[in-house]
């Protein structure tokens, strides 16, 4: 009887041990040039554990224009008679986000952050003007590391 309730003990250890796990991910962040406006996603590969293999597979996506790891297309067909740019970030987080799949609502205000050690943090604000006032009220050096954007994936609890 010890003895399972010690294995019972050792296993939900170990799984809320592998639920704390950071994971990397790949912002990959549209923003309207002159703006502030912007739309982000989270990706996230399985196989990819390190943050260089998501440096890596950025760097083969853009010089390939062939995304085999973190697919998504930009589809610059939305974006006529303005002009936008795309940055890409990798980061390590605990945080979990639901699937992506394009759709038109990007309805989801979200603060995001990555600092200079890659460590990504996000969070959900109840309005794009809220976030830019959280965003005004952080100290200078995170402000220059984070930014304002709608999303539309749900942060897992």
């Amino acid at each position: 009887m010890i003895r399972t309730g010690m294995l019972a003990l050792g296993l939900a250890l170990a799984l809320s041990t592998q639920a704390a796990e950071r994971q990397v991910y790949l912002v990959a962040t549209v923003q309207l040039d002159g703006s502030s406006l912007a739309q982000s996603i989270f990706l996230h590969e399985p196989q990819i554990t390190e943050l260089q293999g998501c440096l890596d597979a950025v760097r083969d996506g853009q010089s390939k224009r062939d995304w085999l790891l973190y697919r998504h297309i930009f589809r610059r067909d939305r974006f006529k008679g303005f002009s936008g740019h795309i940055r890409y970030q990798c980061g390590l987080s605990e945080q979990r986000f639901s699937s992506w799949h394009d759709g038109p609502r990007y309805n989801k205000p979200y603060l995001i952050g990555v600092n200079d050690d890659a460590e990504l943090s996000v969070v959900r604000t109840p309005s794009q003007a809220q976030c830019m006032t959280q965003l005004r009220a952080l100290p200078a050096a995170r402000q220059a590391q984070s930014f304002c954007a709608m999303g539309n994936q749900e942060l897992q609890p």
